[in-house]
Formats: structure tokens, C-alpha cells, sequence
């Protein structure tokens, strides 16, 4: 990776450019690094749903259970680099978190050095004197939004994704330069198919930017040939992967995740326990067995593997939806995503009055939209997931490297089209103080509250009441999650839902304990796990799992 923006050729005062650049990098370089190493141990305990399922989907690659493994849910590369760092280390369960954790300061630091090829692009194309004002954006829009939106405490491929994002826009600015060899072309295939293995929907960024390379590279023959080169590795990378998915499901399938996020975000189908409706959405083929309607007991011991089956393979069980166009959902999932955006932008206001201020400056604003221009394959690919997602469902995890690429190249775009009669020393000082702004939010963010360490506590007081690894268990509905599970080697096949956890008449819900109790013993639960609700927990036969605030009843004769 060359960075000859950081030599120092040229004038007296271009050199002084030219150090002021380097020395910003460089320190950019260390906090981004000590910034993120810190996220990273401080969340190491910490796990979320879907992480549960990417350690369980890596540990059925790991096994050779391809039949369990292949899901087109979750995409492939994250558990395959999972699986990969679990086979070399062979860490012990409990070391499991700490270690994924690892393995995403890791990819975190190739996304920083994703951005760093992406902003060595940027900045090829602005003078020196103007370099120390995008870096100023370009880092402190990076340093938030990767520690914030993304954030390392959360176990997903998202970081993952921005590093391939940040390949592929630095490649397309080379192209749109005219320095791109055919190496470049090579690489964006292969980027544009590891970004697909990462996340799904990558497929739609990589064919956008084939269309791209496409434009960029001209009429001539040979740009054809390269790009015909760059289609072909792309495909040879996520073809394979592709068939293999459509073969398993018995269906062309590029992966689920955005089909089912119309059905359960916009029509409003639940991600758990479908049983049917709302009308229009179809029928579920194999939901997940209901025993009982009151209280709500659902069991899914087979045919689908995982600690959580319902959320391992939720395309299985909801199989048979159906997406409904009714126009009033997809309204509000617009609304929704509007505000949305308004409140993630809300976040990083400091770089948008930045931006507003350094167009103010501008005396002519052609010269700016000119200068924008310039960018315009960073301002599409950035812009394009905003829009893809606007009518589906977003969450700020899924944006950090295309706001960056939005901020660097509006600010670089802006910067050219001040011209040089403006004094460079009064656009620094306004990104300055913006850039300042965005490192004490980014600061704030890093020292945010850890969460307490529940999830081991209970995982090793089930273990000393007796469950073993393997065994079946049940868990209540409520506001504590299922990772203990996964770091007690347990399998949840039941589910109980008590509705409201407040207790309006306590001895309904003795009731509905009393009458759930025989259905989870007679179908293999050899323990039930609930958070504090009153009515049930305080039964005889449950037990307090020491301070964390959660109870656990454990079946003397469980039915196997």
C-alpha cells in the first residue's frame, strides 16, 4: 500500500503540508488503534444474539456439519474466520467470547487500513495545503462512527463488511483517476466477492460497482477486457457459494435476510413463534411446535441445530411467509428509516455544520458541485445503502463506512471548489474544531458502561446445579438473553412466555406455571431458566442463580 501523499515533495510550504498530513495520520493512526483495542477488551465478556448464532453456525462448519452449517441467514466469511481462530487456539468454552472479540480488533484494524487505502485516494486528488482539513474529517467521522454505530462489543460482520467497503471505493477512485492497473481490476473482484461472503447484501454493492468500472473505464476494448476480468473473479468467488446455498434450500437463493426483513420489519410477521398471520402473509410450513396456549409454550428441539434453533434458522420456521404489499406498511417502514437517518446524522452534527460552513465560504458553488463531481463513484457507493435499506430495515451498525465515505468525499469535494484565494487557515480551524468534537463523542463512546458478566455467573451456577454439556433446556421470555446457554454447552428446545412480566394477579400466573411445569419436564427440559417474575420464580423449587437476578428450576427425573 503506497502513501505518497505522506512524501514530501515539492515546495517550502508544500513539505510543511506534506509533515502536518503525516504527523496527523500517524497520531490518527495510534489513537484509532488504542481506541479500538480498548472497546475490544472492555466488551471481551460481552455477547448478543446473532453472535450466539456466528459462533454456533462456525462451530457446525468447524464440525463438517455442512447440512446445519449452510444458512442462508447468516453469511458465510465471519464463521468461517471464526471456525479458523477456534481451531488454532482450541479455547475452552468460557474463553470463547474473549476470543471472537479478538478476532474483531483484528478486522477492525484491516478496516482501518481499508480507510487508509481509501483516503490515500481521496487525497491524491486535492493539494497539499488542503490534505490536513479532509484528514481531520475523514479520521474523526471514522474514529465515531466505527466505534459508536459498529462498535466492537457487538459479535457481527459488520466491521467485516466496512473493510471491503473502503477496498472498493479506493479502487474505483483510482479508476476514475486513470492510475488504476489491471491489478486494480483483479483486486475489486476479489473485494466485491469476499464483501458478498461477508454480508448478502454486498451481491447488490458489487454489481453497482461493476456497472461503475464499467463507466469509468471508458469504450476502449480494454477496459472491457479488465472489467470482464474483474465480473469474472467476482463471480467465480460468489457463484460457488451461491449454487451451494440454492442446492441446500432447494431453491435459487442469493441469501434470506433481506426477503425476510420485508416480512418481519414491514409486514410485521414475529421473528419467533409464527403461527399464522397477518392476512396475506401466507402460512408457516414447519413453525415451531406450540404445546400450550396459556401460558404460551413452543417447542423446537429438531430438525434445525444451534443453541437457540428459532433464531439459528429463522427462515425455516417462518417458511410458507409471504410479503404482503399493503402501502400503509411500507409507509411507516419509510417513516421509520427516516428517522432513522435524522437521528444518526443528528449524531455527527458537528461535521455537518462543518461541511455547511466550508460551503458558505465557497464564492462560487458551481466550483463546489464541480468539485463533488470529482467523487461522484464515492458519493454513489456511499449514498446507494442508504437507499437500499430506506424501505426494508436499517440500523446504524450497517452505515459507518459509507457515512465516511460520504463525509471525506463532501469535504474534499468542497475544498476544491473553494479555490486557493480563501486563507487555508480558516477552513482548518473550522474542521478542527469539528474534528474535536467527534474524537470527545468517539471518547464517550469508548468509556460507555460495560455490561455485567450475567451471562458467565449463570452458565456456571446451571453447571454446579448439575447440566451438562448438551443438554436440553428451557428458558421464559423476558429481558435476559439465551449466551449462557452457549457457554454452558446447553441446548434451548422450549420456550415459555408469561406475556406481561408485571403481575397484576400473581396466582393466574401460579396457575400457568403449574400447568407449564408437567410440559416442559414430559418433553426433555432437564432445566427451565427465567428472569425474576413474580408469580413463578418465587414457586417452590426454583433457585436464585446468586446475584445476577435469575432463577433456574431444575427437573429431578427430566423425561429424555
Amino acid at each position: 500500500m503506497s502513501f505518497h501523499w505522506l512524501s514530501g515533495q515539492g515546495s517550502e510550504s508544500d513539505a510543511r503540508d506534506v509533515l502536518r498530513v503525516r504527523r496527523l495520520t500517524i497520531g490518527f493512526c495510534i489513537l484509532a488503534i488504542l481506541l479500538g483495542a480498548m472497546e475490544a477488551w472492555r466488551f471481551r465478556y460481552s455477547m448478543n444474539p446473532d453472535g450466539v448464532q456466528y459462533l454456533d453456525n462456525a462451530a457446525a462448519y468447524v464440525s463438517g456439519d455442512f447440512h446445519q452449517a449452510i444458512n442462508s441467514q447468516w453469511s458465510p466469511l465471519y464463521p468461517w474466520l471464526i471456525g479458523a481462530m477456534f481451531s488454532a487456539f482450541q479455547p475452552n468454552p468460557y474463553l470463547e467470547f474473549p476470543l471472537v472479540h479478538l478476532l474483531n480488533f483484528v478486522i477492525y484494524l484491516l478496516s482501518l487500513a481499508g480507510f487508509l487505502f481509501f483516503l490515500n485516494g481521496v487525497l491524491r486528488r486535492i493539494s497539499p495545503q488542503k490534505r490536513a482539513c479532509v484528514v481531520l474529517i475523514a479520521f474523526s467521522s471514522f474514529l465515531y462512527c466505527s466505534l459508536d454505530f459498529t462498535t466492537l462489543a457487538y459479535v457481527t460482520p459488520d466491521v467485516l463488511v466496512s473493510f471491503f467497503a473502503f477496498l472498493a471505493a479506493g479502487i474505483l477512485l483510482r479508476m476514475s483517476a486513470g492510475t488504476a492497473a489491471i491489478s486494480g481490476y483483479l483486486a475489486l473482484g476479489v473485494v466485491l466477492g469476499l464483501g458478498y461472503l461477508a454480508k448478502a447484501p454486498f451481491l447488490f454493492f458489487g454489481l453497482l460497482c461493476l456497472g461503475m468500472a464499467l463507466i469509468l473505464g471508458g469504450k476502449q476494448p480494454a477496459a472491457w477486457i479488465r472489467c470482464g476480468v474483474t465480473a469474472a473473479l467476482f463471480a467465480a468467488i460468489a457463484v460457488p457459494y451461491i449454487w451451494t446455498l440454492s442446492n441446500a434450500k432447494k431453491r435459487f437463493t442469493y441469501g434470506d435476510s433481506g426477503r425476510w426483513n420485508v416480512i418481519w420489519m414491514v409486514n410485521h410477521v414475529p421473528y419467533y413463534h409464527w403461527q399464522g398471520g397477518p392476512a396475506g402473509n401466507g402460512q408457516p410450513i414447519h413453525p415451531t411446535r406450540q404445546l400450550s396456549s396459556n401460558p404460551a409454550v413452543f417447542e423446537f428441539a429438531a430438525p434445525v441445530g444451534g443453541t437457540y434453533p428459532p433464531w439459528y434458522d429463522p427462515i425455516y420456521w417462518t417458511e410458507g411467509a409471504r410479503i404482503a404489499f399493503r402501502p400503509a406498511d411500507f409507509a411507516r417502514a419509510l417513516l421509520v428509516q427516516i428517522q432513522l437517518y435524522g437521528y444518526l446524522v443528528h449524531r455527527q452534527l458537528a461535521l455537518v455544520f462543518a461541511l455547511a460552513a466550508l460551503l458558505l465560504l465557497a464564492p462560487d458553488k458551481r466550483l463546489v458541485f464541480a468539485g463533488i463531481l470529482k467523487f461522484w463513484p464515492v458519493v454513489l457507493f456511499g449514498a446507494t445503502p442508504f437507499a437500499m435499506y430506506a424501505m426494508v430495515h436499517a440500523d446504524g451498525r450497517f452505515f459507518p463506512a459509507f457515512f465516511v465515505m460520504l463525509w471525506t468525499a463532501l469535504a474534499a469535494g468542497i475544498l476544491l471548489g473553494l479555490g486557493d484565494s480563501l486563507d487555508a487557515r480558516m477552513p482548518f480551524c473550522i474542521v478542527t474544531v469539528a474534528a474535536a468534537l467527534m474524537l470527545v463523542e468517539a471518547l464517550k463512546v469508548t468509556f460507555r458502561t460495560v455490561p455485567a458478566r450475567l451471562n458467565y455467573e449463570v452458565a456456571q451456577r446451571t453447571q454446579a446445579m448439575g447440566l451438562k454439556r448438551g443438554d436440553p433446556v428451557a428458558i421464559v421470555t423476558g429481558d435476559f438473553d439465551y449466551s449462557w446457554a452457549r457457554l454452558a454447552g446447553a441446548r434451548v428446545i422450549l420456550e415459555v412466555d408469561f406475556g406481561k412480566t408485571s403481575c397484576p394477579d400473581c396466582g393466574q400466573r401460579q396457575a400457568e406455571w403449574a400447568k407449564a411445569k408437567p410440559i416442559l419436564g414430559a418433553n426433555g427440559a432437564v432445566l427451565v431458566v427465567s428472569p425474576c417474575i413474580a408469580g413463578v420464580v418465587d414457586q417452590p423449587g426454583w433457585q436464585q442463580l446468586g446475584p445476577t437476578g435469575v432463577y433456574a428450576y431444575r427437573f429431578t427425573a427430566p423425561s429424555r
